[in-house]
């Protein structure tokens, strides 16, 4: 990878520019998730999630991905409660089609969940086969310093993954 990822937290103000690259992801994920159109021809999944962006007690981040100065991808990140402990969650991940195989998001886990010290909560959609192959082959390849599959998983749908975990 020769240009530059870099990841910018989401205001208010960028609330439709997050929508419009969300509407990609949709589409991509729309043969296994089910998700539908509504009226106006959009996917509305993320309408809750934008309508708290600002917020300072909001327990979830989003992030623009931008590779060499263009814009490249979305992240979402949050708190949740997994297990009856709190736990930072890498939510979403979508970098464009024409960004793929240049190391992008594998630049995005070393900035966020490998540059932290503390236990992150990776969900990988059971239908969602490429995602699911990245995440084993980003397993083998990055340096977690842990990584376990929670079994049974708390969402029947999901692989449920916790990595850095200090045992």
């Amino acid at each position: 990878m020769t240009a530059s990822v870099s990841l910018a937290r989401v205001t208010r103000a960028d609330a439709p520019l997050l929508d419009r690259i969300w509407q990609f992801y949709e589409l991509e994920s729309s043969s296994w998730s089910e998700c539908d159109l509504d009226e106006t021809g959009r996917f509305t999944s993320l309408s809750g999630f934008l309508e708290r962006l600002g917020d300072p007690d909001s327990f979830d981040w989003a992030y623009l991905i931008r590779h060499g100065g263009q814009l490249a991808g979305l992240l979402l990140v949050g708190r949740q409660n997994f297990r009856g402990r709190e736990i930072m969650e890498f939510a979403d991940l979508y970098v464009l089609p024409k960004h793929r195989g240049k190391g992008i998001a594998s630049e995005v886990l070393r900035q966020t969940v490998l540059a932290s010290e503390e236990p992150w909560l990776i969900c990988v959609f059971r239908k969602d086969q490429a995602a699911l192959t990245f995440w084993r082959r980003a397993f083998e390849r990055l340096p977690f310093s842990s990584v376990r599959e929670s079994v049974p998983p708390e969402v029947l749908d999901l692989h449920e993954f916790i990595v850095n975990e200090t045992i």
